[in-house]
């Protein structure tokens, strides 16, 4: 096979890879659990590397974190500030905003609502085989996290 050949097909498994890193943070980005979950396969592992968070592994697992954090976070927001796409991963750094709305558990205490949105930067790296996400690394500050929501703590962005 050609060198050129192979360019033609890598560069085809990166555009696939790019659609699907944009259909996924659409799903994300409309609070759709369904589409979400459908860009997945059944092997799905994600894990939030926090503490108190276990990886999730397979789709009922994820399915039931993915869905906390929808209920706990109805308004997210994932802005892109940049992606890198590859043949079969792809790695979104963006920012997060949000209002909780329900307890969250962080850094070892049960964090309440407060009302307030807040904006923290996060990455994500996520492996894809066959046309589906199939592990998502969540990575968030979750210092800045943990302070935005502790009560008197001013989260706009600038302030």
């Amino acid at each position: 096979m050609s060198r050129r050949a192979d360019a033609h097909r890598e560069s085809a498994k990166i555009r696939d890879t790019a659609t699907i890193a944009e259909r996924y943070g659409a799903a994300w980005n409309a609070g759709d659990l369904d589409a979400i979950m459908a860009l997945q396969g059944e092997d799905m592992v994600f894990h939030l590397h926090a503490e108190g968070f276990a990886p999730a592994t397979g789709a009922d697992a994820v399915r039931a974190q993915f869905g906390y954090f929808l209920e706990a976070w109805p308004d997210m927001r994932f802005t892109t500030t940049a992606l890198s796409v590859g043949d079969a991963m792809y790695v979104d750094q963006y920012r997060f905003g949000a209002t909780l709305v329900k307890p969250f558990p962080l850094r070892g205490e049960l964090l309440q609502p407060t009302g307030r949105p807040l904006e923290v930067a996060g990455v994500d790296v996520i492996t894809v085989r066959d046309g589906l996400v199939r592990t998502k690394d969540t990575y968030l500050d979750t210092l800045a996290l943990h302070r935005a929501l502790r009560p008197g703590t001013d989260t706009r962005p600038g302030a």
